[in-house]
């Protein structure tokens, strides 16, 4: 009979599981049961059951924290993990404590009795002791740590290498997906256990480790050229990743190259982990490590020749732009690239519109679609090639809306105000580069924008507008002229009075001379 253990912190739970499934037909008998983390710990060390069903929030330790302590001291129950919260951070921690499933409250009881039967298999395959279940080895001459360490941290941990001197050819073999908990459905499905008993078969002994959201398998193998081992990977890789049963899920595998020794796996591990994430990014199902230098160096060279076409623009030219973003696409879709080159190449496109636009248009970019760095991080961190397009592509196309239904009532707009400004601060030393600020502009887009609304310039028309207000004064003040070059925004009077001709004709004191004789003349005749 195999031992079951229940600890839930609601005791109506723990009576239910108890007695109304018929565990004695399942060949299991329960030993023991606990309603908080801490004397559940203690009650199944004393105990030893084989399997423990465990709620997650519990007084004392949590679920996660009682699965934790458990496999700490040694102990190999199958745990399974019923719970009323469904975070996906429990769920994604359960998973790296190889737990038998993450079952939701409330669950039906045919639910879980389907799951303690999972349970019951791997039990069995643990006391199969024919080795034709390798999985359940799960690095058995490596500890964890020092499995993490060699393989993926590419350390060099003390640790007994007299296990893999039978072989002469090491490769690293990693899974990974997009697909939502697609580990927990991988384990649930048996597309674990199959994968790795189609290994065995073909007298591949494997190391398991889940790590980082990723299966890692260190395969190993004593043959007498490198190309079975990689032979049989392949042939694995492709068959699982096309068929990962009925959960349908979508997988991506990376092959590392083959190496001689278990100190150098790491090396097969950092191919295939990068060949994983190229084929997880573009959606392949196997991508061989030995394919990354030449993809690299091609992607090198479109790059460079990219940013040089990306450069050479010199003006923001919608339909060029669009040509370009349906080029990048074309490489992306047609050939395998290197994603963070991919990426890099769409972020030089997206900043040499955005600068174009700025400068063409004047519209401070930011207006539009938000903090340029905030765009460019969202960019970095897409998941796939498919979500890369579609932003990129949402990019251009808000761009577009904005340009064709703003920019001609936004230059009207903008002319207007800074007519208004110019006509209240003309008497002001008024720079460009400070109106341009203020109206959050390019200063050579607003002075070619003014220019060609109103067929004069910005200087032409404050000057205009200090001339004016110069000659009104002129007539109906006594000011003196020093006084008058002031009000109007000339601290230089010879400068002024220069200006004041340029315009009028006449300097300043003629001009007042002209318009006394007249306004005397028009008192004589009324008289």
């Amino acid at each position: 009979m195999y031992k079951l253990f229940i600890a839930d912190d609601e005791q109506l739970v723990v009576e239910t599981l108890s007695a109304v499934i018929d565990w004695n037909s399942y060949g299991i008998v329960i030993v023991g049961t606990a309603t908080n983390g801490k004397q559940a710990l203690e009650r199944i060390l004393q105990s030893d059951p084989d399997i423990v069903l465990t709620d997650i929030r519990m007084p004392g330790l949590n679920g996660l924290e009682l699965i934790r302590a458990l496999k700490e001291k040694g102990r190999k129950a199958e745990c399974i993990i019923i719970s009323g919260y469904s975070e996906f951070e429990y769920a994604k921690e359960a998973i790296e404590l190889e737990a038998v499933d993450y079952l939701i409250k409330p669950a039906e009881l045919e639910e879980v009795a389907k799951t303690v039967s999972r349970a019951l298999k791997r039990l069995e395959r643990k006391a199969d002791t024919t080795g034709n279940h390798p999985e359940l080895r799960n690095a058995t001459a490596l500890d964890r740590a020092a499995f993490t360490d060699l393989i993926v941290h590419a350390k060099r941990p003390s640790f007994d290498q007299t296990p893999y001197e039978r072989y002469n050819q090491f490769a690293v073999l990693v899974i990974g997906s997009t697909e939502t908990l697609w580990l927990e459905r991988m384990k649930n499905n048996g597309a674990t256990d199959a994968l790795l008993s189609f290994l065995t078969n073909h007298g591949i002994v494997v190391d398991l480790l889940y790590e980082q959201q990723k299966v890692i398998l260190l395969c190993m193998a004593a043959m007498e050229d490198n190309e079975p081992l990689t032979e049989i990977l392949l042939s694995a890789a492709e068959a699982f990743s096309n068929d990962s049963s009925a959960d349908d899920i979508s997988l991506s595998f990376g092959l590392g190259p083959v190496v001689a020794g278990i100190i150098d796996a790491n090396l097969s591990f950092a191919a295939a982990d990068k060949a994983c994430e190229m084929g997880v990014f573009f959606g392949v199902p196997v991508m061989e490590g030995s394919r990354l230098e030449e993809i690299t160096r091609v992607s090198g060279q479109w790059l460079t020749r990219w940013s040089d076409n990306t450069q050479s623009f010199v003006r923001y030219e919608q339909k060029e732009f669009e040509e370009m973003l349906e080029r990048w696409t074309e490489w992306g879709t047609g050939r395998l690239m290197a994603p963070v080159l991919l990426k890099k190449a769409g972020i030089e496109w997206v900043n040499r519109m955005l600068d174009l636009i700025e400068q063409d248009y004047g519209i401070k970019i930011e207006k539009v679609i938000g903090a340029r760095m905030q765009l460019i991080d969202r960019i970095l961190e897409t998941p796939d090639w498919s979500s890369l397009q579609q932003q990129l592509q949402d990019l251009a196309k808000s761009v577009q809306f904005y340009l064709s239904v703003t920019k001609t009532t936004m230059k009207e707009k903008v002319v207007q105000e800074i007519k208004a400004y110019l006509e209240s601060h003309y008497h002001e030393n008024i720079g460009l580069d400070q109106l341009a600020e203020r109206f959050g502009l390019n200063s050579s887009y607003v002075s070619n924008l003014y220019s060609k609304s109103t067929g004069q310039t910005i200087l032409e028309y404050v000057t205009l507008l200090r001339i004016q207000t110069a000659k009104k004064m002129l007539r109906e003040s006594s000011f003196k002229i020093f006084k008058i070059s002031q009000n109007v925004g000339y601290d230089n009077q010879r400068y002024f009075c220069q200006v004041f001709k340029k315009v009028v004709g006449v300097s300043p004191g003629q001009y007042r001379e002209e318009h006394m004789m007249k306004s005397e003349e028009s008192c004589c005749k009324r008289i």
